[in-house]
């Protein structure tokens, strides 16, 4: 997800849904080095902004992404990297938190999952969730941490972990089970927002929604209650094409909240969580984002193990479903007609990639769907 280059972010392709209506849905696909502090509203670049009577007094900027939300790919329990100091890429969850064998250089931490450190294993500064956790700091976790537990999480029977591993040993699978559904903000397939926490994301994005890929060798166990209050077909999925129904479970969810709809994870809990976070001096979180740019990496293609092809198809089912679907309100409608104002009230799903080959690749079978669902 990062290349160590100030490259800007570059538009591969853009799709637009009725380009000659005011409030249009798009889609877009950028390359950038980094959708986490290159691909957000570049608030730290705008310290010297001309006077508010300027409608764009940063052309250099107009052209570059600038979305305002972004979607974060997250772990259930929304802890960050907090909860494991690396992880095996493609899952499951080990079972065993890290031996305490120690490492002449890690210390602690020297295997876990089966693998040496450093053979498949991702550490915080490799991953999207690392470093929004790392920018969003101490507000970002308090705000996590705050959240009720979600309502769909009774319907699950495990999250990252594989509960017939342990099927000789019915205790262990209790176990298994019942920590599996405690603490969980977000189960795989849903998506939950918050605010960027702290200053250092609060510079780039107004709103973070956070999502919870499955691992796609290792999804969670499949049950009718969960298919029906994900809104997936219960007749349609077998078990070979399960992850990828939650990858595609992933986006609508994370659309739906990234675009208003049901802005609010609870009003109530809502209501309580900013009068904590208020009592502890963050007092300063946007309630609405400046525009309706949303940012978006290929979701699965990392940590999770999907191969890019499956991960490609899932962005281009949910895009080409969103892009075609109605459109009846805007969070930014206002009566000016400028550029500037006009760009913030249209919704967009902002694709950042790392590399131009994968943008390509999408951009192609985007537009292929698109050719054939019209």
């Amino acid at each position: 997800w990062y290349k160590p280059s100030s490259t800007l972010p570059q538009l591969v392709a853009r799709f637009q849904q009725h380009p000659q209506r005011s409030c249009s849905r798009s889609i877009e696909i950028w390359t950038t080095t980094c959708i986490v502090t290159n691909f957000g509203m570049q608030r730290h670049r705008n310290s010297h902004a001309a006077s508010k009577d300027n409608d764009d007094p940063h052309p250099t900027l107009s052209h570059l992404p600038r979305c305002s939300t972004m979607i974060n790919p997250a772990n259930p329990f929304l802890t960050g990297p907090h909860s494991f100091p690396y992880f095996p890429k493609g899952g499951p969850q080990p079972k065993n938190p890290p031996n305490r064998t120690a490492h002449h250089i890690m210390g602690y931490v020297s295997q876990w999952g089966g693998m040496d450190v450093g053979s498949g294993m991702l550490f915080p500064a490799a991953v999207i969730d690392g470093l929004i956790h790392q920018l969003g700091g101490k507000y970002l976790r308090m705000e996590c941490s705050c959240l009720p537990n979600h309502s769909f999480s009774h319907a699950y029977h495990n999250q990252q972990t594989v509960p017939e591993e342990w099927s000789g040993i019915d205790s262990a699978v209790e176990i298994l089970k019942n920590s599996d559904r405690k603490h969980v903000k977000c189960p795989v397939g849903t998506a939950v927002i918050t605010s960027s926490g702290g200053e250092q994301l609060r510079a780039e994005y107004d709103k973070i929604v956070h999502t919870v890929p499955p691992f796609y060798n290792y999804p969670p166990t499949a049950t009718s209650e969960m298919k029906q209050l994900l809104g997936i077909d219960a007749e349609s999925v077998d078990p070979e094409s399960w992850s990828y129904e939650l990858l595609r479970s992933c986006y609508r969810h994370s659309f739906r909240l990234a675009f208003g709809c049901n802005q609010s994870n609870d009003d109530k809990s809502k209501g309580t969580l900013c009068n904590l976070l208020e009592s502890i001096g963050i007092t300063n979180q946007v309630s609405v984002p400046e525009n309706q740019r949303v940012s978006v990496p290929l979701l699965g293609a990392g940590c999770r193990g999907f191969p890019a092809s499956v991960a490609i198809e899932a962005a281009v089912a949910e895009s080409v479903s969103w892009l075609s679907s109605s459109n009846n309100e805007c969070l930014h409608d206002d009566s000016t007609s400028t550029a500037k104002s006009a760009r913030k009230r249209e919704p967009v799903v902002a694709f950042g990639l790392l590399e131009t080959s994968d943008a390509e690749v999408l951009a192609t079978k985007l537009r292929e769907s698109l050719q054939i669902h019209h």
